[in-house]
């Protein structure tokens, strides 16, 4: 993937779009999007290969807006954090299969917003530098994990998505805004 940014901003600072004293700015922009394009496809492409294409759809909706809103886990490599996303995707997947009652996946679901609103912020070491927007990104993780969790609510309600499916993806996304919170305590 990183040849292929580095072809598009050669392209594009060739047309003179893209200024080449930005080029490592664009590079990674262009790294970043393409993985996760691809890696979004390649995750619903199991979905649909396991016949939970709706499943896979809500896990990684509400994971990637925890994610990208408040934060988490954060693999080195982009290989490990798509099977990490696998790994975690299959767990949650798997969720449907357990013999417990709606009750139970309510309660996993409700302690996962929870922990998510308990802690609703953990930068990477490398997103130090937006310590100083501290408030208004907790603020803006805070609310939304109330919308996704309004969200999910209204799809509960409608019979729309099963309650396993739900809890698993909040839990997915609180155990990897705990994991993180562990990994870097201090940024």
């Amino acid at each position: 993937m990183q040849r292929i940014a580095k072809r598009l901003t050669d392209f594009f600072i060739r047309r003179g779009i893209v200024p080449s004293d930005e080029r490592d700015v664009y590079e990674y922009g262009f790294d970043i999007t393409l993985y996760t394009i691809l890696s979004t496809l390649g995750l619903l492409l199991i979905g649909l290969l396991l016949r939970q294409f709706a499943g896979a759809l809500i896990l990684v909706l509400v994971f990637y807006s925890c994610q990208s809103s408040g934060g988490g886990y954060h693999a080195s490599t982009h290989l490990r954090c798509f099977l990490t996303m696998c790994a975690g995707l299959l767990v949650g997947l798997a969720f449907p299969f357990l013999p417990f009652p709606d009750g139970v996946f309510y309660a996993i679901g409700a302690l996962s917003v929870l922990l998510l609103l308990a802690f609703p912020l953990v930068l990477h070491p490398n997103k130090s530098y937006l310590k100083s927007d501290r408030k208004r990104l907790i603020l803006r993780s805070v609310l939304t994990t109330l919308f996704i969790s309004c969200l999910a609510c209204a799809l509960l309600l409608l019979h729309w998505a099963p309650a396993s499916i739900v809890s698993a993806a909040f839990l997915l996304s609180a155990i990897s805004r705990l994991c993180a919170k562990l990994l870097y305590p201090r940024v």
